[in-house]
């Protein structure tokens, strides 16, 4: 596969993601659940808390996640991307915004910082490992640590 090719594929894997997450602001994990792998080494680390290992409780948390989001709109900045015959990640800012949530009053809004794993599985890109944790200002860990 050459470069060019390995970068086609692994940019319209990218492209359904991004579509998936779009369907995910708004209450419909189907088609992230459709682009995950069904592996038992699949794995989410969620922006709300906790993670999930294999298929099986990858995919209840996205059920829980459909319960959550109930309107909104979402962008991705890809801040690097890295790509191998077998694998690939992307690091991003994704940002949620004009977003309804279950029990929140209005909307809201909020940023991610996220890496995606992509690992090929019988000829196509499946996502492996999803890390999505609120974007904040760096701070001194001092500072937060005090009083535990």
């Amino acid at each position: 596969m050459s470069d060019a090719t390995l970068e086609a594929s692994a940019q319209a894997a990218l492209d359904r993601l991004h579509a998936a997450m779009a369907k995910v602001a708004n209450g419909d994990v189907s088609a992230i659940k459709a682009l995950y792998s069904r592996s038992a080494e699949a794995t989410s680390f969620y922006g709300w808390g906790g993670y999930e290992k294999g298929w099986d409780a990858v995919s209840k948390r996205w059920d829980w996640a459909a319960q959550q989001f109930q309107g909104g709109k979402v962008a991705h900045q890809t801040l690097s991307r890295c790509f191998t015959l077998g694998m690939f990640y992307v690091t991003e800012l994704e940002t949620f915004s004009n977003q309804h949530v279950a029990g929140v009053e209005g909307e809201t809004g909020w940023s991610n910082r996220v890496t995606h794993v992509f690992a090929r599985e019988d000829g196509e890109w499946r996502l492996i490992h999803r890390h999505a944790n609120r974007l904040e200002a760096q701070f001194d860990p001092a500072e937060k640590l005090k009083g535990r």
